[in-house]
């Protein structure tokens, strides 16, 4: 027996049966009982350690301030040979009970809270919304533990369908779940993990709602179906357990890293070349951590030199690139292509931009979005030019027109002149208006940007700044043209 809290599930517990239960079971047999166990060892624990500082006592858990270790108590759902595992740990009021490997008896906000007691804080959860595409936070080792056996990391119950392999050991990210608008009451704002399914505590896949979330990137779609639980490690149904959550890093030390990536122009040149290894020849790179500079010199060279000398084995990397605004599109454009080959785990993970910037993947956008007849959606369309220092725009309207028995629509286009930026948020709003008075679906919220490589970044945001508290996922074509309007006839 490990402590009072596992001592006590044990005892409170009869022995269950060992036998698999059926893959579409939402809760196992014995569950009411694991259950009415959890509630009686809270109680105790809370007497047990109602005068000790150290322990933090909640339904379904104890954490440990001088160990550094927070225990749940779960139960195993007993997944059938080969069934589908799509959730780790949820919680025992979640529905999706026949397709998790545990379901703990513990809230996921109450395990956040005694993530933050042992001195944790959450980092932030994947997010493609808020472009977040990487998951963030401190690492803990997670592992289960029974009555008579040594703990098992939770990566080794699961098996990759395609690569017959257990999940990568390289624990789990505190992330923490994001806040929701409660069911009752959408003003109200609540942990989205204990009130929204799967309401997981320990996540497969990358997850906004998750108190704990893969180091890597998986995302739903790709994970789903394609893990199942090691036949090595199966649980019986209803199998009282223990999830042993460690931070990796004992020290209070965070292994977090935050760097920032300023990119300026370099020394005026005259000529300045057209193809990108030349462009970023001529930029100034400045990598800090803080207010330290991280590169021996402010090339890009330097940057990667550096980034791969990073200690990724002890640290994780997160990367803020800020662009100045009088940077050329053209020079953005061949950082942006560059720094695609290094936004990863083994590289160095790209945050959401600064405020008032775009996503860097926003300067390499996938060319099959202009043709118009293939897209399943229209967005709008926005051809920049400037002209003595002052930008202007033609907006074009895209609407897609059905009539019977077409098996495609007809492309209806309509090119609205916007002279200003208030201009360019008059049109949208109209747009808007007359949309939902004629109640038909509104246009997404996407705009495609076509501007000169020669035009500063600063100019082009200016003109796009109305805009983008409606419209945030922008593309921006610096090598292409708008395609053509046909004309009337």
């Amino acid at each position: 027996m490990r402590n009072g809290l596992i001592t006590l599930l044990f005892m409170l517990s009869t022995s269950l049966p060992a036998q698999q239960g059926s893959s579409f079971k939402n809760t196992p047999e014995g569950h009411e009982k694991n259950r009415t166990a959890a509630a009686s060892a809270y109680e105790a624990n809370l007497k047990k350690f109602k005068d000790d500082g150290n322990f933090l006592v909640l339904p379904g858990l104890v954490a440990d301030k001088k160990k550094q270790r927070v225990e749940v108590m779960a139960e195993g759902t007993g997944l059938a040979k080969d069934a589908s595992c799509e959730f780790l740990v949820i919680a025992d009021t979640s529905s999706h009970g026949y397709e998790a490997l545990l379901i703990a008896f513990a809230k996921p906000s109450d395990v956040h809270k005694a993530l933050k007691f042992l001195g944790r804080e959450p980092g932030a959860p994947y997010d493609p919304s808020a472009l977040r595409f990487w998951a963030k936070g401190e690492t803990f080792n997670c592992s289960l533990a029974t009555s008579n056996e040594e703990p098992v990391l939770l990566e080794k119950m699961i098996v990759n369908r395609q690569s017959a392999k257990t999940l990568p050991e390289k624990g789990f990210l505190f992330t923490g779940s994001q806040m929701a608008g409660s069911m009752k009451d959408p003003n109200v704002k609540v942990y989205a993990a204990d009130e929204y399914d799967p309401k997981s505590i320990v996540s497969i896949f990358n997850s906004p709602f998750s108190v704990l979330d893969v180091p890597y990137w998986a995302p739903q779609g790709e994970v789903y179906e394609n893990s199942t639980v090691n036949p090595k490690y199966a649980l019986a149904e209803g199998a009282p357990v223990t999830l042993i959550l460690e931070p990796a890093n004992k020290e209070s030390i965070s292994s977090v890293k935050n760097l920032t990536l300023l990119v300026q122009p370099g020394n005026s040149v005259t000529n300045r070349p057209a193809d990108d290894i030349g462009r970023l020849g001529t930029l100034k790179f400045l990598l800090k951590d803080g207010e330290t500079m991280l590169n021996a010199k402010p090339d890009f060279k330097s940057v990667i030199e550096k980034i791969d000398s990073l200690d990724r084995q002890k640290n994780q990397y997160f990367l803020t690139l800020n662009f100045a605004g009088n940077l050329d599109l053209g020079d953005i454009h061949a950082v942006a292509k560059i720094m695609t080959a290094i936004d990863s785990e083994k590289g160095i993970r790209i945050e959401p931009p600064p405020a008032g910037q775009l996503y860097y993947k926003a300067f390499i956008p996938d060319r099959n979005f202009l043709d118009r007849q293939e897209r399943i959606v229209q967005p709008w369309e926005l051809s920049l030019t400037e002209k003595n220092g002052a930008v202007s725009g033609m907006l074009l309207l895209v609407t897609q027109v059905w009539k019977d028995d077409d098996w495609k629509p007809a492309l209806a286009m309509t090119e609205l002149s916007v002279a200003t930026p208030k201009d360019l948020r008059r049109e949208l709003d109209a747009e808007a208006e007359r949309t939902a008075k004629a109640e038909k679906m509104a246009k997404p919220p996407v705009i495609l940007v076509f501007a000169p490589p020669t035009m500063k970044y600063g100019q082009m945001m200016k003109f796009l700044e109305p805009a983008l508290p409606t419209h945030k996922t922008i593309h921006v074509y610096i090598n292409d043209q708008m395609p053509p309007v046909p004309t009337k006839k």
